[in-house]
């Protein structure tokens, strides 16, 4: 790490944030890279966190791409199968606006895989629902998904996997909150 210089006018070179640190020296071991050295602080950590939940996010987005439906209207699907939604409460859970999210919706609908039907409690406003065809697509993706991260999770040790069902529950308290 550098540590701050200054020349005869006083001025300094910052520290480097944790992002912009040289990576740590890391150590193959099996199929998995483990880093060799901790982080000792909640920021190294966090950054650490940030980047490996990102990456596995965006490879288990990757594994289940197909040509039935796209990351958005996997996402969609998802929000939907517990129950009916608004698009406005489609648009705001995915922080997109309303016009992208009426896109997503009726592209859903025209290959089957939602309904729209009037809400009850407000006329003016269309519930989007899930179709018999949607929560199965929905479900061939998360299989495919699990399949991917079960075949890399069965190639860990018995004390990694613990480690990890230690991590996911660690996971699953923060994001609750």
């Amino acid at each position: 790490m550098q540590t701050m210089t200054q020349n005869s006018t006083k001025h300094s070179t910052p520290e480097p944030t944790p992002e912009a640190s040289p990576p740590q020296r890391q150590a193959r071991t099996g199929s998995v890279t483990k880093n060799t050295s901790r982080p000792t602080g909640a920021a190294p950590l966090a950054a650490e966190l940030r980047v490996a939940i990102m990456r596995t996010s965006r490879r288990l987005r990757a594994e289940a791409a197909s040509h039935d439906i796209s990351p958005g209207q996997y996402s969609v699907l998802a929000a939907i199968l517990r129950g009916s939604m608004t698009v406005g409460q489609l648009a705001e859970r995915e922080q997109i606006q309303a016009p992208s999210m009426t896109r997503i919706v009726n592209d859903l609908a025209a290959a089957g895989h939602v309904t729209r039907g009037a809400n009850p409690l407000d006329k003016r406003q269309v519930l989007v629902q899930i179709t018999d065809e949607g929560a199965a697509v929905l479900e061939r993706a998360r299989n495919k998904r699990t399949q991917w991260l079960a075949k890399r999770v069965a190639a860990l040790t018995p004390e990694q996997r613990a480690t990890l069902h230690d991590a996911a529950l660690i996971l699953a308290e923060m994001s609750s909150s």
